[in-house]
């Protein structure tokens, strides 16, 4: 069966964005750079089209596609962290050099790839949640930008 791997379109920086995001998450590297023969809408011949690479295994694509198309709200990569240290340091580095924060544990990158993280407690406790858990977790997380997750589970504690 064939392997699915995201790509992702950019103006002209996939490169930067690839490199970016394998000094982010462990395990990563950039695993081919292809160039175009000819130009093409979003360059030049020579330049490159696709960048290759894995983020801690999962294999995807940046695509130097040109301005035609820009990521939206409607698509975000999700990132679940085992604990709050490692959530802390993966929405600072992905924040960093003018990403933007955004509400219930969102954030963009400066490249403007929307990515959630959260928590994989966070995510145990709204899997094993009654109704009143629920509404307590999701009311505690929608007040939050960074989801902290020793508030999360005070929420789902009554607390």
């Amino acid at each position: 069966m064939p392997k699915i791997r995201p790509c992702l379109w950019y103006d002209g920086q996939a490169e930067r964005a690839a490199e970016f995001y394998v000094s982010v998450f462990p395990n990563s590297q950039v695993t081919a750079r292809n160039t175009s023969a000819v130009d093409w809408p979003g360059g030049k011949a020579g330049d490159v089209v696709l960048v290759e690479f894995s983020l801690d295994g999962q294999q995807m694509q940046a695509l130097n596609g040109g301005p035609y198309a820009m990521f939206n709200e409607a698509v975000s990569l999700s990132v679940p962290c085992p604990d709050q240290i490692e959530l802390d340091r993966l929405w600072f580095a992905l924040l960093a050099d003018g990403g933007e924060e955004m509400q219930g544990g969102w954030l963009k990158d400066r490249f403007g790839l929307r990515w959630q993280l959260v928590p994989e407690p966070f995510e145990q406790m709204m899997r094993e949640a009654d109704e009143a858990q629920s509404k307590r977790l999701m009311a505690a997380m929608m007040e939050m930008v960074k989801l902290d997750l020793a508030a999360l589970r005070r929420a789902w504690e009554g607390g």
